[in-house]
């Protein structure tokens, strides 16, 4: 889906999807599984030709939250955890069959050691530190209705793929919540 994982219209990321079309593995991934697990080691990135993944975390009490989502066209993954051989602090699960590239971080490596050109694609974490950033920073200074508006003008899409209750984990809110201001937002 254009437009939601702004990043991905920062950068020309043509070198590196090519780079992970020719060395990655292509895998399926069946709705419900797994790309990677929190709590667990970080071993691939991939980018994603077809299908969409949902980003959640356990919060204290059990209770899964949705932090993202990477829809077709994009990349898939901990980025941060991967480079640093971390464990991931999200689960990343397949909410539709998925065809996905994979990579590791030894073939990442390669790719980057190639040319200068490409170790600067390698600043992809300070440009997706923006993009998290800018989403703390809503957190705060937004208004549910506008974080809400905001995400569908940028995405009018969006409802057709996540259910109702999946946009408001996301946007940090109870289902009820959005459901009162959808019906505020239909009146006026």
């Amino acid at each position: 889906m254009k437009g939601f994982n702004r990043y991905m219209s920062k950068v020309d990321f043509q070198p590196v999807t090519e780079f992970i079309f020719q060395n990655g593995q292509l895998t399926d991934y069946k709705k419900g599984e797994f790309f990677s697990r929190q709590n667990e080691s970080c071993k691939m990135v991939g980018y994603v030709t077809e299908g969409s993944f949902r980003y959640c975390c356990t919060d204290s009490r059990g209770g899964s939250k949705i932090v993202g989502y990477t829809f077709d066209h994009s990349f898939v993954g901990n980025y941060p955890a991967f480079r640093l051989g971390d464990n991931s602090n999200v689960d990343i699960q397949a909410i539709c069959n998925c065809s996905v590239y994979v990579i590791n971080n030894s073939q990442l490596e390669e790719f980057y050691s190639q040319n200068e050109a490409n170790q600067k694609l390698g600043q992809i974490a300070e440009i997706l530190l923006w993009e998290v950033y800018e989403r703390m920073i809503s957190l705060y200074s937004m208004t549910p209705e506008e974080r809400y508006t905001a995400i569908l003008k940028r995405c009018p899409e969006l409802l057709n793929l996540i259910s109702l209750k999946e946009l408001a984990s996301y946007l940090m809110i109870c289902p009820e919540t959005l459901s009162r201001l959808r019906r505020k937002l239909v009146q006026k």
